[in-house]
């Protein structure tokens, strides 16, 4: 195969929100930005399928930004890191201006963008679909070289610096060594390729790069379904926090259906099963499951036309819901079977889970490497995802950060040499299942991981004993099946390499689940119902040392605490399953 030598100032990995952000900013600095996705910039990844809701605060408009950071810190329950809330908030009315300057186009009607409300937050809609070419024809204006289907596998640490990278042209097959002063990974979260969610092609890529060069991962254990209820109005909150966009007041809480837009099917225009086979309310699909209260129902008995509107207009900019192709309107219907299978989940919450950040600008603990997006551990959505527009917003926040940090720091170091040995070692591994005769081919082995993935006793409803089943086969996998994968085009060395990374984050995933003992937001253990703030007020971070994968607390900032000696309810809204019986 050829190989190509690349030469950079910046390399940015991912081309969605969070990594055209990167490169247009990184190209502020330097001069030879050089941007590379696995699929096509503008056609592919979860900035095209995304739903379009971004948030901003407008200090012109909002004066409270502390109001903000107190729900999504609540929202998040309590695992959300404030200064990057913070940061957060007062940069996205300069994105928002960015977006729109740009020629990103948001839905309108009588002047003003359409959007909606959570709690005392707003979220914004731009128009899907539109946007991401919009941002790749911007990134080329603005002199980013955009390298499509180009794979990558590794990144070169040398004497603990990140200096470059190695992959390969995904359709040719061609090898590609990066020589670089810095990288920016904006690549995605995880999803383990489960076909129910509109983003199964993300594969914890950089997750994956960035823990085997070095870097300190965190928020694994955060995934799938939280609790969506509210508790009763008795012990509901007093500040509207967790409420739809319809709900003012704790008092129209209804304690049997938990509150009027679960009746409905809807929050906001979103819709979710509200009635399980008997006839009850849902708590979590997970759960209604676990119970063998299947199928699920949506009940439109009692929206208003208005609320139908919504959900069809919701549907239309997602661009998923076409039934009206072959003449079916589902809405005319009173009761809809739901798909539990939806809500089966390895996907980590947007905002949480990524690569630990050493400072503002979005470094992580491995100088010249920096994470943007979905590869960056900010957690301004802490345990559970702290509201609708939150994800986009993060990803041109930290994207822009860890540009302008990835240019500046670029712009101060002068070219690195590359040793050759390192080079070799880690091209021998990235090219290892092209070099093989014989193996286990990678759609096989991503079958077998979907198989503890998957179904929704690993992670959406956990308990110890089948956690470390689950984890005495992944490991297996990861030491055994996983080294002898093996390719016979560029197509399958994608899918090599993908499974690859799929595997060691589910490890990853696996043993954090078991190292959290308690359950919290997207966290469920049902050996451990509650939450446990004295013990578990605290991220936990993963780091590979000695070729172990090693396991910490990080402690949460007293001054971020809740005070504990407050009603369980009033700290916590959010309703868990087996919690009212405990």
């Amino acid at each position: 195969m050829a190989v190509n030598i690349i030469e950079a100032d910046v390399l940015v990995i991912g081309g969605g929100f969070a990594g055209l952000f990167a490169a247009v900013n990184a190209r502020k600095y330097v001069d030879n930005v050089i941007l590379v996705d696995k699929g096509y910039v503008g056609k592919s990844g979860a900035t095209h399928f995304a739903e379009g809701d971004f948030t901003f605060f407008d200090p012109s408009i909002h004066q409270d930004v502390a109001s903000w950071i107190a729900q999504m810190a609540k929202a998040g329950e309590y695992l959300v890191n404030r200064d990057w809330c913070r940061i957060l908030l007062e940069d996205s009315i300069d994105r928002y201006n960015d977006l729109s300057s740009w020629g990103v186009k948001f839905y309108r009607k009588d002047g003003n963008i359409l959007g909606g409300r959570y709690g005392v937050t707003e979220h914004h809609c731009m128009k899907h679909r539109e946007y991401a070419p919009t941002l790749r024809r911007h990134a080329l204006n603005a002199g980013v070289r955009i390298m499509d289907r180009i794979v990558m596998g590794e990144l070169i640490n040398q004497d603990g610096l990140i200096v470059g990278g190695i992959g390969f042209h995904g359709v040719k097959g061609d090898l590609y060594v990066f020589k670089t002063k810095a990288i920016v990974l904006a690549a995605g979260g995880s999803s383990a390729k489960i076909e129910a969610k509109p983003i199964h092609y993300w594969t914890s890529d950089g997750h994956a790069m960035g823990y085997r060069a070095g870097a300190m991962v965190s928020g694994k254990e955060f995934i799938g379904d939280p609790g969506r209820c509210l508790r009763s109005q008795d012990n509901g909150p007093d500040d509207g926090s967790l409420l739809p966009p319809d709900i003012d007041r704790v008092e129209d809480i209804d304690i049997l259906s938990r509150y009027p837009s679960f009746r409905s099917g809807l929050m906001g225009p979103m819709v979710w099963p509200v009635l399980n086979a008997e006839g009850g309310p849902v708590l979590t699909a997970a759960w209604e499951a676990h119970c063998g209260r299947l199928p699920l129902y949506i009940d439109y008995r009692n929206l208003s036309p208005e609320r139908k509107q919504s959900a069809e207009q919701f549907f239309d900019r997602m661009g998923t819901l076409e039934t009206d192709k072959i003449g079916l309107n589902v809405f005319e219907k009173d009761l809809l079977e739901y798909s539990a299978g939806r809500e089966t989940s390895a996907q980590n919450i947007h905002a949480g889970a990524g690569i630990w950040p050493a400072d503002p600008f979005c470094a992580s603990n491995l100088p010249g490497l920096y994470c943007a997006g979905n590869n960056l551990a900010s957690m301004v959505s802490g345990a559970a995802y702290s509201g609708m527009g939150i994800g986009l917003c993060h990803a041109t926040v930290t994207g822009a950060r860890a540009g302008t940090g990835a240019g500046k720091y670029a712009g101060k170091n002068k070219k690195t040499s590359i040793d050759d040995a390192t080079v070799t070692r880690l091209k021998k591994t990235v090219c290892r299942p092209m070099e093989r005769k014989g193996g286990f081919g990678p759609r096989w082995l991503t079958q077998v991981l979907q198989s503890f993935t998957v179904p929704y006793f690993i992670f959406n409803i956990k308990h110890q004993k089948r956690l470390t089943a689950a984890l005495t086969f992944v490991e297996f996998m990861n030491q055994h099946l996983v080294p002898q994968l093996r390719a016979r085009d560029p197509h399958e060395w994608r899918l090599a390499l993908e499974i690859r990374n799929m595997a060691l984050n589910t490890e990853m995933a696996l043993r954090a689940s078991l190292f959290r003992t308690e359950s919290r937001g997207a966290h469920f253990r049902e050996d451990f119902p509650l939450r446990n703030d004295p013990e578990w007020l605290a991220w936990v971070k993963i780091q590979c040392r000695n070729g172990q994968m090693v396991l910490q607390k990080e402690p949460v900032p007293e001054a971020w605490r809740p005070d504990i000696s407050s009603p369980y309810g009033e700290r916590y809204p959010r309703v868990l399953p087996m919690e009212e019986q405990s």
